[in-house]
């Protein structure tokens, strides 16, 4: 067997004495100096940049809880804001089978960009709720008269299917036919705090 022995300084028990005091003093150093410990938030990198949509954009006008609405349609954020300020934000359940770029015509399951409002907005049977979107306006009415299409319409935010269904649904990220799918809680709590009249800004 292998003796082995540790050699400790004779100033060993002082030198744990004098980290401990240290220590302390560091300890109230930091509570005179009031620092935050709170960590940093991470904004994410792919964020958009937004241009916020005056409250007046359509002559409905919303006196509501919520001046208008944003949707990001690449980062899957709404936001709901009032006065210049976020109150809440949600993210987006699903978009239509080819989100990307713009509804241009009827049946290509796209969902409109640019600025819209509230038009309508009713409990649904399949959907829990209903928020329904102004598209097409005057301009998509126009362009899909360019090209010989209809411009479609009944484009709107609703929540999902519910029980079964609805599980199966959450498995994909784009299953509706243009509309924006939210969370059943969720569009809850959107429905209370948006009244018809609120503008709404879509975003690419």
């Amino acid at each position: 067997m292998i003796d082995i022995k540790i050699l400790l300084p004779a100033n060993f028990r002082f030198c744990w004495g004098g980290c401990f005091s240290f220590l302390i003093l560091c300890f109230f150093l930091v509570l005179g100096t009031g620092c935050n410990f709170e960590p940093t938030k991470k904004v994410s990198g792919e964020a958009t940049s937004i241009s916020i949509p005056p409250p007046t954009l359509t002559s409905a006008g919303s006196r509501g809880r919520v001046d208008y609405v944003v949707i990001q349609k690449s980062d899957r954020v709404m936001s709901l804001w009032k006065q210049g300020r976020i109150v809440k934000t949600y993210p987006i359940l699903a978009f239509g089978a080819d989100p990307y770029g713009t509804k241009t015509r009827e049946g290509d399951e796209k969902t409109p960009e640019g600025t819209y409002y509230i038009d309508d907005k009713h409990p649904s049977q399949k959907f829990q709720k209903f928020l329904k979107i102004s598209y097409p306006n005057e301009k998509d009415k126009l362009q899909a008269q360019k090209i010989g299409v209809s411009p479609g319409g009944n484009v709107g935010i609703h929540g999902d299917m519910g029980g079964v269904s609805g599980f199966f649904q959450r498995m994909y990220k784009n299953w509706t036919d243009g509309c924006i799918a939210m969370r059943n809680a969720d569009i809850e709590e959107i429905y209370e705090m948006v009244d018809v009249g609120t503008a709404i800004m879509i975003q690419p």
